[in-house]
């Protein structure tokens, strides 16, 4: 009688939370255009597949104080690959495609910060005051205005086959570049802790970051930047609401005819849970727990 009492509350709270046991990326390659033969650094589609690069091997050592070991940040995006040789970002020219398959629908969630349901990482990046490493310190390095980004078409599907494109924007690989840790800013120095990449950035926020716009007259440093993500780590953010389509399983990365850009990865939103659900989803799972001890 106490399972059957545990039953419902537990098959509610996989319905509202199983996706909490997929992956939130992108994680099958379906097929992608024949230039893309993995032979050199830039075009292997697996590439795109999994959690947005947070480190990158830096082949000009130079250049961060003799350190070859990077952290992936808005303004000194991925490239090359990661310290263990993996490739990290794939370039998508005018005639390049990729197609990818999430293990769970993607839906247009009305609880969806912002309204965006998935987010597309490229690696794209603001300009700043100079060079950048991992030394410098991020309070005293100001954005100057525009970010180096291009522009990629992405289009969605429920089942591979028919498409909704994304034809008047947004696109891949623009704003907001992938932001992969943490930063102390009162102390001016890199943490280990990830960004989420299954939040998005406050949209109002495009303007006056491509701009490198002012807070309270004051330029805005990468720091302010970081800060103002709120721990997202980025990623350009696309509504479902657009498509028509309730859910879809199937993200599709393109060429547009003068341009070339690079996608890095792929990411559904999570939604800010309902306090109703949180309760639900808690008592469920206890229950659950405190069946098991008594049967042990």
């Amino acid at each position: 009688m106490k399972m059957l009492k545990i039953i419902p509350a537990l098959a509610v709270t996989v319905l509202i939370y199983g996706s909490a046991w997929a992956s939130p990326y992108a994680i099958e390659l379906i097929n992608y255009s024949h230039d893309l033969t993995g032979s050199s650094l830039y075009n292997d589609p697996n590439a795109v597949l999994g959690k947005p690069s947070t480190d990158f091997y830096d082949s000009w050592g130079s250049w961060s104080g003799g350190s070859t070991d990077r952290k992936v940040k808005l303004v000194e995006p991925a490239y090359n690959t990661d310290a263990d040789g993996n490739k990290l970002i794939t370039t998508i020219t005018p005639d390049s495609y990729i197609t990818v398959k999430f293990d769970h629908q993607v839906v247009d969630d009305a609880n969806n910060p912002y309204g965006l349901d998935f987010l597309v990482f490229g690696n794209a990046f603001y300009v700043g005051s100079g060079f950048v490493n991992d030394t410098t310190d991020l309070n005293e390095y100001f954005l100057t205005g525009g970010t180096n980004n291009e522009n990629v078409l992405v289009s969605v599907s429920q089942d591979g086959e028919n498409w909704y494109d994304y034809v008047n924007g947004p696109f891949g690989d623009t704003a907001f570049p992938t932001q992969g840790y943490e930063y102390d800013a009162e102390n001016s120095v890199w943490t280990d802790n990830e960004m989420d990449f299954t939040k998005p950035v406050d949209p109002a926020l495009g303007d006056t970051l491509l701009n490198g716009g002012y807070l309270e007259d004051n330029p805005i440093s990468a720091a302010d930047a970081i800060a103002l993500y709120e721990g997202s780590g980025g990623g350009t953010g696309f509504d479902l609401a657009e498509s028509g389509l309730e859910w879809i399983q199937y993200i599709k990365v393109s060429g547009i005819d003068g341009y070339r850009g690079e996608i890095d990865a792929f990411s559904d939103v999570a939604a800010v849970p309902v306090p109703g659900a949180l309760w639900l989803l808690a008592s469920g799972l206890l229950a659950l727990t405190g069946w098991f001890r008594k049967k042990g």
